[in-house]
């Protein structure tokens, strides 16, 4: 229980006392609290000002980069976007580009003959399908054996055809359901090829064909009173023509089949451009007469009454054949077409993505690639801002107003304000490398008030970034900023640095030891001129980089070229979502595979299957790439690198080139002894102010790392210096409490004493008067 006292005993008002001496000491804690809380709103201060920091340090970076930079972004228009829309990445070239869309990209479709219904039955067996690189082998049994069943187990096979069973809206009488196999891509390339085993036509289960016309037998129209008896030459491949159709027939001139003369059918097509009469004489009963196209058409004894009517339905496979796309560059006698499976189109014009929606052979296209201008504008904009956002923030709380005698909460703190120096001196720095005219932001119409603040010159931005200021072009204004470099070799090109990496006084020297190679595996024997593939020898098992899969090759006849292409296209169909690619190739007459990729990674190896031998392999062969590799050199130092692909980076302890890094894409034999390349390699302005920031925001030797150190270690001194105050306070008051009690208590007791004293010595007590007596007797 804490002591309590009055102080009657003494008089002296010890609460006050004790009170008096608390609120000294708390004057002291709070003075602490004020210093921690302080330290603390600093802190919370230069954490604002860091995340400034870093937003800059973000825009630098995005204007510093050297691959994909936003000055590489190209603008690009077409003059027709109903025919042509585009889109341009940082690879196309600026200018003008003149075309014209002769053709579309068109997907393969065909169709089987007619079918009675969705379950109508067919004929077992094997089946064959193929479009573009992918094949499937579908087995018809008793378990799918209908229309509907072959159509489902072809969209299971993942060959990239659709297959759809549809009613072509023809009388239920000519067997109007069709399968209909589409191929997922356009292109001659993913046509649809059907290799059909099914069993012939039986038991009341027909064989559905893709590869040749039929005619329907005929259906007499609603009206028909005739007796005559009609019948055409049904069947596969009789009729001659393209298109899916039908003929209709009108009696025009009656009469009795067998017995009149002079009878007359008129015929016509859907479209009407297939017309004519067939006229029957007395000897035409059980006559078949040709019609059009290879129909034809017979009919029995009987009457036939003017205005009857009948129609036979005629289908081809065909209905829409796989086209490419076709564009021409150029006109009169030297233009160019070029062809492509598809409507998007990547490989015409470098960088340039096509996306062709509608055909006119007779209109040109005009297409025009621009510089990004209103992206470099926008960042270079934003850019600007981000260094007056920081540098307004940190001029407020640095600020000493000597109106006011007010001064900002981080004022006096030279370690903070020295910042505004460290990034201004960055900012309006030269870019060396290059021509006076064009080395700082005072090129482009950037310059410093007197406040210190960058203002912008909209207008001359503009007219430099549009290449209309001599001796500024934008190609320039991409130096200003980025991290660049300049190789003496098309082999060798720079990639990237970082703030590591150092600007190059002397051109630096690159020494290639090793090219980077991809892994390749040739046939040990020759392909025959002409290879037949079937069941018994289309299986190969391969492995391309590290991904194993197993591939039927296509039945058919091949010569060695087409048969290279194959084994490429059903390679790299079935690598297609695991990764990777190769090309297959013929060197003389042996078989050429190689990985799309360099270096260690890149691997090969054939495994086995009823196909080696066909191929030319024995099975087991394995082969792998190799890394790049060497060094660079400055002023005759070496510096280690290291290879990945074709990708050589520089060690991060190198003193000149730490994370240099360069793609090398000379062969074997282009590898010279010594250097291969110089490389003039230099930091833009951009480049150079993230490198700057970067060191400053370092979490762990950077300036602001330490200054914040500095405030924690103020605010956790004085929260331990508020700690010891209060328990120091705390005690004290206890003992002084206890010495004040102890004090009243001694008090009290000789206050009782002296009482009792008193009391005992006074005149008319009891003692007193006894003694008295005594000392009267006595005299």
């Amino acid at each position: 229980m804490p002591i309590t006292f009055t102080g009657l005993s003494s008089g002296i008002d010890t609460n006050l006392i004790i009170t008096q001496l608390e609120r000294f000491s708390q004057t002291r804690i709070n003075t602490l609290q004020t210093k921690a809380q302080d330290a603390t709103s600093k802190q919370t201060l230069l954490s604002n000002l860091q995340s400034k920091l870093q937003t800059l340090q973000s825009e630098a970076d995005t204007l510093s980069k050297a691959q994909n930079s936003v000055f590489d972004r190209r603008a690009i228009t077409s003059s027709d976007e109903t025919i042509v829309k585009v889109a341009a990445g940082s690879a196309a070239d600026p200018g003008v580009q003149s075309l014209r869309v002769l053709g579309l990209a068109q997907a393969n479709q065909i169709a089987s003959q007619g079918f009675d219904d969705l379950n109508s039955q067919i004929t077992q067996g094997s089946f064959q399908i193929k479009a573009g690189g992918s094949t499937a082998t579908i087995t018809i049994d008793s378990s799918n054996n209908t229309l509907s069943g072959l159509a489902k187990a072809i969209n299971s096979a993942g060959v990239g055809v659709t297959a759809s069973v549809i009613n072509d809206g023809s009388d239920e009488r000519t067997q109007p359901y069709r399968l209909v196999l589409s191929s997922n891509k356009t292109g001659t390339d993913n046509a649809i090829t059907i290799t059909n085993s099914l069993a012939s036509d039986g038991s009341g289960a027909f064989r559905p064909e893709f590869g040749s016309t039929s005619v329907g037998q005929p259906v007499l129209g609603s009206s028909f009173s005739g007796t005559s008896t009609v019948t055409a030459n049904s069947g596969a491949g009789n009729y001659t023509g393209t298109a899916n159709d039908t003929f209709t027939f009108t009696v025009q001139t009656g009469g009795t089949v067998g017995t009149d003369d002079g009878i007359q059918l008129a015929y016509s097509n859907s479209s009407g451009t297939k017309a004519g009469t067939l006229t029957l004489d007395h000897t035409d009963s059980g006559v078949s007469k040709a019609v059009v196209d290879g129909v034809a058409v017979t009919l029995g004894a009987g009457s036939l009454n003017t205005g009857d009517k009948f129609s036979i339905d005629v289908s081809a496979p065909q209905i829409q054949a796989a086209k490419n796309a076709r564009i021409q560059l150029g006109s009169g006698d030297g233009a160019i077409v070029v062809q492509n499976s598809s409507n998007q189109m990547t490989n015409l014009i470098r960088g340039v993505t096509l996306s062709l929606q509608a055909a006119d052979p007779t209109k040109d296209i005009i297409l025009t690639t621009t510089n990004d201008v209103a992206a470099a504008t926008t960042e270079i904009t934003n850019f600007v801002s981000d260094y007056n956002d920081f540098l307004s923030y940190l001029t407020k709380q640095t600020k000493f107003d000597s109106k006011t005698n007010v001064a900002g909460p981080l004022a006096g703190d030279r370690s903070v304000s020295d910042l505004r120096d460290v990034v201004q001196k960055s900012i309006l720095s030269i870019t060396p490398g290059l021509s006076p005219s064009a080395n700082r932001l005072s090129a482009l119409g950037i310059k410093l008030d007197d406040h210190g603040v960058l203002q912008i010159d909209q207008a001359k931005l503009a007219d430099v970034l549009n290449d209309r200021v001599s001796g500024v072009t934008f190609a320039d204004v991409k130096k200003l900023f980025t991290l660049r470099g300049q190789s003496s070799s098309n082999g060798i090109e720079f990639i990237t640095g970082s703030r590591f990496t150092k600007s190059s006084t002397t051109p630096y020297e690159v020494d290639i030891t090793q090219a980077a190679e991809q892994a390749t595996l040739t046939a040990g024997n020759d392909l025959a001129s002409s290879i037949t593939l079937d069941s018994s020898n289309n299986q190969l098992a391969v492995s391309v980089n590290g991904k194993n899969s197993t591939l039927t090759l296509a039945e058919g006849t091949y010569t060695p070229l087409t048969l290279a292409h194959e084994v490429q296209s059903e390679i790299n169909s079935a690598l297609s979502s695991k990764g990777g690619s190769v090309t297959a190739s013929l060197s003389g007459q042996k078989l050429v595979l190689n990985s799309d990729r360099y270096g260690s990674t890149s691997a090969l190896s054939i495994d086995s299957g009823s196909a080696l031998s066909i191929l030319g392999f024995a099975g087991g062969e394995t082969n792998q790439g190799q890394d790049v590799a060497g060094q660079f050199l400055v002023n005759g130092v070496a510096e280690t690198a290291t290879g990945l692909g074709q990708i050589l980076t520089g060690s991060s302890s190198n003193a000149n080139t730490a994370d240099l890094a360069i793609q090398v894409s000379l062969t074997g034999s282009q590898v010279q002894f010594g250097v291969d390349a110089t490389l003039d390699v230099a930091h833009g302005l951009a480049s150079q102010l993230s490198n700057v920031l970067e060191g400053l925001l370092d979490s762990t030797n950077g300036r602001l790392k330490t200054i914040t150190d500095r405030f924690s270690k103020n605010v956790d001194d004085a929260q331990k210096a508020i700690t010891k105050a209060q328990t120091d306070l705390t005690t004290q008051t206890a003992s002084l409490q206890q010495q004040f009690a102890n004090m009243e208590q001694t008090i009290s007791q000789l206050q009782a004493q002296s009482q009792f004293v008193l009391n005992t010595l006074s005149p008319g007590s009891s003692s007193s008067s006894s003694s008295g007596s005594k000392l009267s007797v006595a005299g």
